[in-house]
């Protein structure tokens, strides 16, 4: 590989990473907590592909990579630029249900508990579906006794029983893993007749005796809502 494709490689790139960060197609990778870094990694790979561009052009060079005392030709290795040209506009969709590496059903509720914040005082405060999950294993405080709460996720149909699901990130795209909670309760049925996949947003209650430290289960809401919704911007949860 000669100067003239490390340095265009190495423009390009970042390049790319400045476009899908400025056009938020980077949600699709990583958490948006990581933006500040991708414009720091974008922004330091553009100066050093136009700092060395520049020093090149000034000394008036053209070398060819050789190996053993003969020239190579790079023609072939410009082909490296065409993946990183298409991520720049190209997006790829986001992981879906079918797509998501595991699945998160049963939980085990024998963990370190502790007292979790309350919920807001609305009737149905809106929570993510993690968080239900983590607040139904861990939390010594019964944030969620007697409480009806939102929840916003896809459909995923199990035979004949019905879960939300929710595609959650914990760092990147690649470690992705698809969390999900039974749907019980007058509304299930509603949900299940819905296609596989549907974003819904449900309100319902976590029925008492869940936070068994004993055992290991799989966790289950009582809706008594169920609102077919548009998919949301980004469709992870972190």
């Amino acid at each position: 590989m000669n100067r003239e494709t490390e340095n265009a490689l190495l423009l390009l790139v970042g390049v790319s990473a400045a476009l899908i960060t400025f056009s938020g197609a980077y949600t699709r990778y990583v958490k948006p907590s990581l933006q500040p870094w991708l414009l720091a990694s974008a922004a330091l790979l553009i100066t050093l592909a136009v700092v060395s561009i520049v020093r090149d052009v000034r000394r008036g060079g053209h070398t060819e990579a050789t190996h053993g005392g003969h020239e190579h030709r790079s023609g072939i290795v410009w082909l490296l630029l065409v993946p990183v040209a298409l991520l720049a506009f190209i997006v790829p969709p986001a992981i879906g249900p079918l797509t998501a590496r595991t699945s998160v059903t049963a939980i085990s509720t024998d963990v370190l508990r502790r007292p979790f914040p309350p919920l807001s005082d609305e009737r149905a405060p809106e929570i993510s579906l993690p968080d239900l999950l983590i607040r139904i294993a861990q939390d010594s405080a019964g944030t969620l006794d007697d409480r009806v709460v939102s929840v916003t996720g896809f459909t995923i149909k199990d035979g004949a029983r019905t879960d939300l699901g929710r595609v959650v990130i914990l760092c990147c795209a690649a470690d992705a893993q698809l969390a999900r909670i039974v749907l019980g309760g007058p509304a299930a049925t509603s949900a299940g007749n819905l296609p596989d996949g549907t974003w819904v947003r449900v309100e319902g209650k976590v029925p008492a005796g869940q936070s068994d430290s004993s055992r290991s289960f799989i966790p289950q809401l009582d809706v008594t809502v169920v609102e077919q919704i548009d998919p949301p911007e980004n469709t992870y949860s972190y």
